[in-house]
Order: structure tokens, then sequence, then C-alpha cells
């Protein structure tokens, strides 16, 4: 962020930024308390007030969280996976059983026209494609194909991935960026060969077809994912 466009913004928003990048670059891990508003204001020469107001931005974000009476904390970076469940087919409510996560690549790659397209990007834009396998006690229930623009996230390598433990970790660790899905569709889809066997399906195998598209906190689309979810014996369930 260039010194010019700090000076533009709200003193609050430049703490804020400020604030962000210190958690991006690991100074505050996940849970670790931030110094008192006493304490950052000093340290930072402003008001009490202008820091309070840039933590309870960040709160209402989910960077952050409070507890009363002992302070403010980062908050744990958002699941890859998202809001929805897979349960028992038609059960309201009961416990999601643990997905494991398994990265099989990242690579760098155009930009599809519809990614292109929904995410204002030029055509054929470079990305960084990310592909993950989803576990269900074991068995494959889902795949994923998430694509960042490459420009804005440089220097993203699978290493990173792991070590966070997925996308979203490894955005707002990495480069101070908290996804937040703005847009969800779905539609039954057929599967192609390569995404069958990944799955250990046929190819006339229905799937459930999700995608999603995901902004920065300042609006900025920072992610497209394209979710393969198979539901023959799961429920893919939104909880309100």
């Amino acid at each position: 962020m260039t010194s010019n466009k700090l000076r533009r913004q709200p003193l609050y928003e430049q703490i804020k930024q400020l604030l962000l990048r210190r958690i991006a670059e690991g100074e505050w891990q996940e849970h670790a308390a931030l110094p008192s508003e006493w304490e950052l204001a000093e340290e930072l020469s402003v008001s009490q007030g202008t820091v309070r107001k840039a933590l309870t931005e960040l709160v209402g974000e989910g960077v952050l969280y409070r507890h009363q009476g002992r302070g403010t904390f980062v908050a744990e970076a958002a699941s890859d996976w998202g809001e929805a469940r897979l349960q028992t087919i038609g059960t309201r409510a009961g416990r999601q059983e643990a997905l494991m996560q398994e990265l099989l690549g990242c690579w760098k790659a155009n930009a599809p026209e519809e990614v292109s397209e929904l995410m204002g990007l030029r055509r054929l834009v470079p990305m960084i494609r990310v592909r993950q396998l989803w576990r269900l006690g074991g068995q494959p229930v889902a795949l994923d194909d998430a694509y960042l623009p490459a420009e804005r996230f440089e220097g993203l390598e699978a290493r990173w991935l792991r070590q966070a433990g997925g996308v979203y970790a490894t955005l707002q660790r990495r480069f101070g960026v908290r996804p937040k899905t703005v847009m969800e569709q779905m539609r039954v889809a057929t599967l192609a060969r390569e995404e069958a066997q990944l799955l250990l399906v046929t190819t006339d195998t229905p799937a459930l077809a999700v995608t999603r598209l995901s902004v920065s906190i300042e609006g900025e689309p920072v992610e497209w994912r394209m979710r393969y979810c198979l539901t023959q014996q799961v429920a893919y369930t939104h909880l309100r």
C-alpha cells in the first residue's frame, strides 16, 4: 500500500491496515492477545478512540474477537470448507463428521472465462489454481478448485498452504486478507474424467457443483472456487 493512499484514508483505517499487516506478518498468532487499546495508542501515537474504532471494525469483520475483561484476540482463520455441513440425509441437526483436507496441487494457470468475468478481471489473466480433496471417513467426498489472482498473491506456494492448513488461513497469515463469501450457487453436474478419477467414481455419477465467490474486507474479489460434492450418502446442508 503506497504512502499516498494511506494519507487519503481516515486515521482509524490506517491503523486498521497496519494491524492487519502485523497480523499477516505473524506478530500475533491465532488466539493471541493484542496489546491493550492504551498501549497501542501510545505505541502508534494516536488516540485511544482511534485505536478502538480500528479494533471494533476488525472484530466486526471476524479478524479479531473480544473477551470481556480479558482483551482483544486474533480470530482463527475461516475454514476453506465454509459454512455448509455434510450430514445424514433427512436430518435437521447433528454433528458434522470431521472432514480431512488434502492438498493435491498449487500452480499458475490462466483464468477460465467464467472466473475472470465474475471476478472483474481481464481475460486469461494469470491465476494461482489450488486443488484440494476432501475426505469423510477416509473416502473422497468433494473436490475443490480455487482460483486466486496471481498478481495479488505473488509468491503463494504449496508449502505455505500445507503449513497453514488451507487457502483462507494462508491468505490471512501471509497477506492479511480474510476472505468473505458473497455468492454461492449450486447445480447438478456431471464429472469430467479427471475429477471422477480423483473422487473414485464413474463419469456418470451425478455431483453437486457449488461455485463460490469470495472478497476481501474491502470488497476486492480474491477467490473463485468450484466444488464438486458427492451427495449420494450425505446432504450438503446450510444451517441457519
